[in-house]
């Protein structure tokens, strides 16, 4: 897979908001995944828990991106700018 695919998007962000994070969020609407992609969307939902710490609609492309391409330094800078500041906000809380 190399884009992530928009009925996985869905799934990934509804179930990341209703569960707080993208590992339990996936567990939520696991049976709705299909079976081709549920690795990638586990190993990429751990990603963004361990690495970035959220996504929403505007962010979850890129950073699909980036944890595709761990080389590309344009989309690691842009996943670390992201972390971040979401590192940030949770620390205001």
């Amino acid at each position: 897979m190399t884009k992530l695919p928009n009925y996985a998007k869905s799934l990934l962000l509804h179930g990341a908001g209703t569960m707080g994070t993208f590992v339990q969020g996936y567990y939520y609407v696991e049976e709705r995944v299909y079976a081709r992609d549920a690795k990638e969307l586990h190993s990429f939902c751990l990603w963004i828990d361990e690495n970035i710490g959220g996504a929403g609609t505007a962010t979850i492309d890129m950073l699909f991106s980036a944890f595709k391409n761990p080389s590309n330094k344009g989309l690691q800078k842009q996943a670390t700018e992201l972390a971040d500041k979401i590192r940030q906000i949770k620390s205001n809380l």
